[in-house]
């Protein structure tokens, strides 16, 4: 009997071991499985195409994956009627033109679809002594949204007159560069001596680009940029030295 009872009280020694640890490692395959069945919890459409492996273990943290082009800000006013823009999707536009609402005239303006109109307002212009009813500025900020050209009209008149085709207007074409095309490089500004002389640049592999609108402050013979730069090569150069491009943007490599 005693040594049926030392059997019964090994028996639950056994068990009391075995059992919990059993418990444990069933909780350890469903939480992993929670894990790697977290793709199910993004929906349709949402799940990013990189995630970031430094997250904390079992999340999914979504990583930006554009280009890594910054997006840039151009403004324009009326004395910039006529013009074209190099831009590219993500830029933002702002047009500013001067308005009297006092007076009954206004601008009507209206912008292409790929053109995303994010705010509109009007800023009085009080300045000093300046009279009440003197006029301001009417904005229009846009997102481009889409690639190819777009374009934005106004035009400047009393709502309750008939269009004579003598109006002022605004006209601006944006021209929606694919960002595959942009180029993106870091050179050295070069002085050439040729043709008068003007200022290139050479990247790192040897490429050289003639801009086109390169600014004073960059203009240093051996100054290393990083640039991003819209290609020309609908331009004509009597330079014949390299591509021709427009500066999109441009910082000094320290």
């Amino acid at each position: 009997m005693k040594e049926k009872r030392l059997v019964f009280l090994l028996l639950v020694v056994v068990l009391s071991v075995l059992v919990p640890g059993c418990m444990e490692t069933e909780s350890g395959v469903n939480d992993v499985a929670q894990i790697s069945d977290a793709d199910d919890q993004w929906k349709e459409g949402e799940k990013p195409d990189v995630i970031d492996e430094d997250a904390a273990y079992g999340e999914k943290v979504p990583v930006n994956t554009e280009n890594g082009i910054e997006p840039i800000t151009v403004m324009f006013t009326e004395n910039d009627s006529g013009e074209i823009v190099n831009v590219i999707r993500g830029d933002t536009i702002i047009v500013m033109l001067k308005e009297n609402p006092t007076t009954g005239y206004t601008w009507n303006l209206t912008a292409s679809p790929g053109l995303s109109m994010v705010d509109e307002f009007y800023e009085e212009e009080i300045e000093g002594n300046q009279l009440v009813g003197a006029g301001g500025t009417h904005k229009w900020v846009f997102e481009i949204i889409e690639n190819e050209e777009q374009n934005i009209s106004a035009t400047y008149k009393r709502s309750w007159e008939v269009t004579t085709g003598n109006e002022t207007q605004f006209e601006l074409t944006v021209n929606v560069i694919p960002e595959e095309k942009l180029i993106k490089a870091n050179g050295t500004v070069n002085y050439i001596e040729l043709e008068g002389g003007f200022y290139g640049i050479t990247d790192k592999n040897g490429i050289r680009y003639d801009p086109v609108n390169l600014d004073d402050k960059f203009r240093v013979d051996g100054l290393d940029i990083n640039f991003t730069a819209y290609p020309r090569d609908e331009l004509m150069s009597i330079h014949m030295w390299g591509q021709l491009v427009e500066i999109r943007t441009a910082r000094v490599i320290e």
